[in-house]
Protein backbone atom coordinates (compact mmCIF):
# COMPACT_ATOMS: atom_id res chain seq x y z
CA UNK A 1 0.00 0.00 0.00
CA UNK A 2 1.22 3.80 -0.69
CA UNK A 3 1.71 5.71 1.76
CA UNK A 4 1.86 9.56 1.89
CA UNK A 5 5.15 11.32 2.50
CA UNK A 6 5.28 12.83 5.94
CA UNK A 7 4.25 16.10 6.79
CA UNK A 8 6.62 19.14 6.08
CA UNK A 9 9.73 18.63 7.77
CA UNK A 10 10.03 20.25 10.98
CA UNK A 11 12.86 22.48 10.89
CA UNK A 12 14.08 22.58 14.54
CA UNK A 13 15.19 18.81 13.99
CA UNK A 14 17.04 19.06 10.98
CA UNK A 15 20.57 19.10 11.15
CA UNK A 16 21.75 22.62 9.98
CA UNK A 17 21.84 22.10 6.14
CA UNK A 18 23.77 25.00 5.43
CA UNK A 19 26.64 23.16 6.00
CA UNK A 20 25.62 19.66 3.89
CA UNK A 21 24.15 21.84 0.84
CA UNK A 22 24.51 24.72 -1.72
CA UNK A 23 22.37 25.95 -3.99
CA UNK A 24 23.28 26.42 -7.60
CA UNK A 25 22.07 28.26 -10.69
CA UNK A 26 23.09 28.72 -14.21
CA UNK A 27 22.40 30.57 -16.85
CA UNK A 28 23.63 30.02 -20.35
CA UNK A 29 22.55 32.40 -23.46
CA UNK A 30 23.43 31.60 -27.24
CA UNK A 31 22.04 33.76 -30.14
CA UNK A 32 19.22 32.37 -31.85
CA UNK A 33 19.78 33.81 -35.60
CA UNK A 34 16.23 34.26 -35.35
CA UNK A 35 14.41 36.96 -36.41
CA UNK A 36 10.53 38.37 -36.84
CA UNK A 37 10.42 39.51 -40.51
CA UNK A 38 7.20 42.17 -40.24
CA UNK A 39 7.12 42.67 -44.60
CA UNK A 40 7.24 38.67 -45.05
CA UNK A 41 4.57 38.31 -42.15
CA UNK A 42 2.21 40.85 -43.63
CA UNK A 43 2.45 39.05 -47.10
CA UNK A 44 1.71 35.76 -46.05
CA UNK A 45 -1.52 37.35 -43.94
CA UNK A 46 -2.33 38.60 -47.14
CA UNK A 47 -1.76 36.26 -49.42
CA UNK A 48 -3.76 33.86 -47.28
CA UNK A 49 -6.89 36.21 -46.62
CA UNK A 50 -5.79 36.37 -42.87
CA UNK A 51 -5.29 38.61 -40.19
CA UNK A 52 -1.71 39.96 -39.43
CA UNK A 53 -2.08 38.44 -35.83
CA UNK A 54 -2.61 35.10 -37.38
CA UNK A 55 1.07 34.18 -37.20
CA UNK A 56 4.19 35.36 -37.73
CA UNK A 57 7.30 34.65 -39.98
CA UNK A 58 10.50 33.66 -38.66
CA UNK A 59 13.70 34.15 -40.57
CA UNK A 60 17.07 32.10 -39.93
CA UNK A 61 19.62 34.25 -40.40
CA UNK A 62 21.94 31.70 -40.35
CA UNK A 63 20.08 28.28 -42.06
CA UNK A 64 22.74 25.80 -42.60
CA UNK A 65 25.17 26.73 -39.86
CA UNK A 66 26.28 23.53 -38.48
CA UNK A 67 28.47 25.46 -36.08
CA UNK A 68 25.49 27.47 -34.25
CA UNK A 69 23.31 24.59 -34.39
CA UNK A 70 25.86 22.75 -32.55
CA UNK A 71 26.46 25.08 -29.88
CA UNK A 72 22.69 25.14 -29.36
CA UNK A 73 22.52 21.41 -28.82
CA UNK A 74 25.36 21.15 -27.02
CA UNK A 75 23.87 23.81 -24.27
CA UNK A 76 20.51 22.48 -24.42
CA UNK A 77 22.52 19.05 -23.17
CA UNK A 78 24.40 20.80 -20.68
CA UNK A 79 20.89 21.91 -19.09
CA UNK A 80 19.90 18.83 -18.70
CA UNK A 81 22.29 17.60 -16.98
CA UNK A 82 22.24 20.64 -14.52
CA UNK A 83 18.59 19.24 -13.95
CA UNK A 84 19.97 15.94 -13.22
CA UNK A 85 22.17 16.26 -10.88
CA UNK A 86 20.68 18.66 -9.23
CA UNK A 87 17.05 19.03 -7.50
CA UNK A 88 14.80 22.15 -7.53
CA UNK A 89 14.67 24.72 -5.33
CA UNK A 90 13.12 27.77 -5.55
CA UNK A 91 10.54 29.33 -9.20
CA UNK A 92 13.65 31.91 -9.56
CA UNK A 93 16.52 28.99 -10.97
CA UNK A 94 17.92 28.03 -7.94
CA UNK A 95 18.59 24.26 -7.30
CA UNK A 96 19.81 22.26 -4.29
CA UNK A 97 23.09 20.60 -3.96
CA UNK A 98 24.69 18.21 -1.58
CA UNK A 99 28.24 18.90 -0.67
CA UNK A 100 28.43 15.01 0.54
CA UNK A 101 30.28 11.94 -0.63
CA UNK A 102 31.54 14.53 -3.62
CA UNK A 103 28.27 15.41 -5.13
CA UNK A 104 28.99 18.72 -5.05
CA UNK A 105 32.69 18.22 -6.48
CA UNK A 106 31.52 15.76 -9.15
CA UNK A 107 28.82 18.49 -10.44
CA UNK A 108 31.58 21.67 -10.71
CA UNK A 109 33.98 19.12 -12.41
CA UNK A 110 31.30 18.01 -14.96
CA UNK A 111 30.05 21.64 -15.15
CA UNK A 112 33.36 23.52 -15.59
CA UNK A 113 34.23 20.60 -18.54
CA UNK A 114 31.05 21.62 -19.93
CA UNK A 115 32.05 25.24 -19.63
CA UNK A 116 35.25 25.05 -21.46
CA UNK A 117 33.31 22.92 -24.14
CA UNK A 118 30.70 25.36 -24.41
CA UNK A 119 33.39 28.22 -25.32
CA UNK A 120 35.26 26.01 -27.63
CA UNK A 121 32.29 25.65 -29.57
CA UNK A 122 31.32 29.18 -29.59
CA UNK A 123 34.87 30.05 -31.33
CA UNK A 124 33.94 27.50 -34.05
CA UNK A 125 30.62 29.07 -34.61
CA UNK A 126 32.51 32.87 -33.97
CA UNK A 127 34.86 32.09 -36.97
CA UNK A 128 32.43 30.57 -39.29
CA UNK A 129 30.22 33.42 -38.36
CA UNK A 130 33.05 35.60 -39.39
CA UNK A 131 33.33 34.15 -42.63
CA UNK A 132 29.65 34.41 -43.64
CA UNK A 133 30.20 38.55 -42.38
CA UNK A 134 32.99 39.16 -44.93
CA UNK A 135 30.83 36.98 -47.63
CA UNK A 136 27.33 38.88 -47.66
CA UNK A 137 26.53 37.94 -50.88
CA UNK A 138 25.54 33.78 -49.52
CA UNK A 139 23.51 34.71 -47.18
CA UNK A 140 21.56 37.05 -49.04
CA UNK A 141 20.94 34.57 -51.74
CA UNK A 142 19.66 32.52 -48.73
CA UNK A 143 17.16 35.24 -47.87
CA UNK A 144 16.53 36.87 -50.99
CA UNK A 145 14.30 39.94 -50.52
CA UNK A 146 13.94 39.17 -46.93
CA UNK A 147 17.61 39.39 -46.27
CA UNK A 148 18.85 43.01 -44.30
CA UNK A 149 22.58 43.42 -43.49
CA UNK A 150 21.95 45.95 -40.60
CA UNK A 151 20.15 42.63 -38.62
CA UNK A 152 24.05 41.07 -38.72
CA UNK A 153 26.01 42.24 -35.87
CA UNK A 154 29.33 42.63 -35.81
CA UNK A 155 31.75 40.10 -33.83
CA UNK A 156 32.16 42.19 -30.69
CA UNK A 157 28.20 42.77 -30.32
CA UNK A 158 28.32 39.14 -30.81
CA UNK A 159 30.28 37.70 -28.31
CA UNK A 160 27.63 39.74 -25.95
CA UNK A 161 25.11 37.46 -26.74
CA UNK A 162 26.71 34.18 -25.24
CA UNK A 163 27.40 33.55 -22.19
CA UNK A 164 28.33 31.32 -18.72
CA UNK A 165 27.07 31.82 -15.64
CA UNK A 166 27.54 28.92 -12.50
CA UNK A 167 26.63 30.69 -9.53
CA UNK A 168 26.64 29.32 -6.02
CA UNK A 169 25.50 30.02 -2.93
CA UNK A 170 24.84 28.98 0.74
CA UNK A 171 21.50 27.33 1.49
CA UNK A 172 20.21 30.39 3.95
CA UNK A 173 18.42 29.27 7.53
CA UNK A 174 15.92 31.67 9.51
CA UNK A 175 19.07 31.16 12.63
CA UNK A 176 20.81 33.67 10.16
CA UNK A 177 18.44 36.52 10.64
CA UNK A 178 19.86 39.85 11.89
CA UNK A 179 16.78 42.42 11.02
CA UNK A 180 16.64 45.82 12.67
CA UNK A 181 13.08 45.28 13.64
CA UNK A 182 11.13 44.13 16.43
CA UNK A 183 11.81 40.60 18.16
CA UNK A 184 8.34 39.64 17.36
CA UNK A 185 8.64 40.62 13.62
CA UNK A 186 11.54 38.87 13.56
CA UNK A 187 9.85 35.46 15.35
CA UNK A 188 7.64 35.71 12.66
CA UNK A 189 9.46 36.16 9.88
CA UNK A 190 11.39 33.23 10.99
CA UNK A 191 8.75 30.96 11.49
CA UNK A 192 7.63 32.26 7.82
CA UNK A 193 10.75 31.36 6.80
CA UNK A 194 11.12 27.61 8.19
CA UNK A 195 7.91 27.10 6.58
CA UNK A 196 9.38 28.22 3.61
CA UNK A 197 12.52 26.27 4.36
CA UNK A 198 10.40 23.08 5.38
CA UNK A 199 8.34 22.91 2.08
CA UNK A 200 11.00 23.25 0.07
CA UNK A 201 13.41 20.50 1.73
CA UNK A 202 10.33 18.59 1.37
CA UNK A 203 10.53 19.17 -2.39
CA UNK A 204 13.90 17.87 -3.39
CA UNK A 205 12.70 14.86 -1.83
CA UNK A 206 9.47 14.86 -3.98
CA UNK A 207 11.49 15.23 -6.92
CA UNK A 208 14.32 12.87 -6.41
CA UNK A 209 10.74 10.18 -5.87
CA UNK A 210 9.19 10.87 -8.69
CA UNK A 211 12.18 10.78 -10.52
CA UNK A 212 13.05 7.17 -9.45
CA UNK A 213 9.06 5.84 -9.71
CA UNK A 214 9.12 6.98 -13.28
CA UNK A 215 12.66 5.25 -13.69
CA UNK A 216 11.25 2.15 -12.01
CA UNK A 217 8.16 1.92 -13.97
CA UNK A 218 10.01 1.59 -17.19
CA UNK A 219 12.49 -0.63 -16.16
CA UNK A 220 9.22 -2.59 -14.97
CA UNK A 221 8.20 -2.62 -18.11
CA UNK A 222 10.99 -3.39 -19.75
CA UNK A 223 11.14 -6.79 -17.59
CA UNK A 224 7.87 -7.99 -17.84
CA UNK A 225 6.46 -10.00 -20.75
CA UNK A 226 4.37 -9.71 -23.29
CA UNK A 227 0.98 -10.52 -24.25
CA UNK A 228 2.82 -12.69 -27.37
CA UNK A 229 4.13 -15.95 -27.96
CA UNK A 230 6.49 -16.03 -30.44
CA UNK A 231 7.11 -18.35 -33.71
CA UNK A 232 8.17 -21.51 -31.68
CA UNK A 233 5.77 -20.75 -28.87
CA UNK A 234 8.04 -19.39 -26.03
CA UNK A 235 7.24 -15.97 -24.70
CA UNK A 236 8.12 -12.79 -25.85
CA UNK A 237 9.82 -9.99 -23.61
CA UNK A 238 9.94 -6.09 -24.22
CA UNK A 239 13.46 -4.57 -24.98
CA UNK A 240 15.86 -4.26 -22.60
CA UNK A 241 18.25 -0.77 -22.23
CA UNK A 242 21.07 -0.21 -20.27
CA UNK A 243 20.59 3.10 -20.10
CA UNK A 244 17.25 2.79 -18.16
CA UNK A 245 19.44 0.40 -15.85
CA UNK A 246 22.38 3.20 -15.98
CA UNK A 247 19.46 5.84 -14.41
CA UNK A 248 18.57 3.26 -11.83
CA UNK A 249 22.05 2.79 -10.72
CA UNK A 250 22.74 6.62 -10.44
CA UNK A 251 19.83 7.11 -8.70
CA UNK A 252 20.82 4.59 -6.06
CA UNK A 253 23.48 7.55 -5.37
CA UNK A 254 21.49 10.58 -5.79
CA UNK A 255 19.05 9.18 -2.75
CA UNK A 256 21.86 8.64 -0.49
CA UNK A 257 23.78 12.17 -1.44
CA UNK A 258 20.45 14.24 -1.43
CA UNK A 259 19.10 12.94 1.72
CA UNK A 260 19.91 15.41 3.88
CA UNK A 261 17.14 14.88 6.24
CA UNK A 262 18.24 11.38 7.35
CA UNK A 263 14.91 9.73 5.71
CA UNK A 264 15.11 6.24 6.88
CA UNK A 265 12.61 5.70 3.93
CA UNK A 266 14.63 6.75 1.11
CA UNK A 267 17.87 5.00 2.54
CA UNK A 268 15.54 1.84 2.76
CA UNK A 269 14.73 1.94 -0.46
CA UNK A 270 18.48 2.85 -1.90
CA UNK A 271 19.28 -0.25 -0.18
CA UNK A 272 17.00 -2.01 -1.60
CA UNK A 273 17.42 -1.37 -4.94
CA UNK A 274 20.34 -1.72 -4.88
CA UNK A 275 20.14 -5.18 -4.12
CA UNK A 276 17.83 -5.86 -6.41
CA UNK A 277 20.13 -4.27 -9.36
CA UNK A 278 24.08 -4.14 -8.87
CA UNK A 279 25.66 -7.12 -10.57
CA UNK A 280 22.75 -7.48 -12.51
CA UNK A 281 23.19 -6.63 -16.21
CA UNK A 282 21.06 -6.24 -19.66
CA UNK A 283 22.93 -9.40 -20.95
CA UNK A 284 22.23 -11.60 -18.21
CA UNK A 285 18.82 -10.67 -17.57
CA UNK A 286 18.09 -11.70 -21.25
CA UNK A 287 19.42 -14.83 -21.03
CA UNK A 288 17.61 -16.34 -18.40
CA UNK A 289 13.84 -16.15 -18.06
CA UNK A 290 14.13 -16.85 -14.31
CA UNK A 291 16.29 -13.89 -12.85
CA UNK A 292 14.20 -11.64 -15.39
CA UNK A 293 11.13 -12.52 -13.58
CA UNK A 294 12.88 -12.40 -10.36
CA UNK A 295 14.31 -9.01 -10.87
CA UNK A 296 10.74 -8.16 -11.99
CA UNK A 297 8.93 -8.57 -8.92
CA UNK A 298 11.54 -7.08 -6.86
CA UNK A 299 11.08 -4.03 -8.93
CA UNK A 300 7.90 -4.28 -8.21
CA UNK A 301 7.92 -4.77 -4.68
CA UNK A 302 10.11 -1.15 -4.56
CA UNK A 303 7.44 0.16 -6.17
CA UNK A 304 5.13 -0.38 -4.09
CA UNK A 305 6.82 0.69 -1.11
CA UNK A 306 7.24 4.23 -2.80
CA UNK A 307 5.81 6.95 -1.18
CA UNK A 308 2.76 8.65 -2.62
CA UNK A 309 3.80 12.15 -4.01
CA UNK A 310 1.85 14.97 -3.33
CA UNK A 311 3.23 17.61 -5.28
Amino acid sequence: MEQALTATPDVANIPSISSSAMLVQLNVSVWTARKKDKAATAKVAREAGASAKAGNYNKNLLAGCTELEDLKKFVGNARNDHYAMTAPWSDMGLRFLPTANGAFFNYINHMTGLEQEYWRLYKLFEDEYSWRISNMLAQQKELGTMFDQSEYPPVDELRTKFGWTLSKQPVPESGHFSLDIPNEQQEILKREYDEFYGAQLRGVANDIWSRLKKNLETVLRQLSPKDELDANGNQKYNKLYDSVFDTSLSLITMMRDFNVTGDTRMTMVADQLENALYGVNTDALKNSESLRLEKQQEVKDIIRNLPSLDI
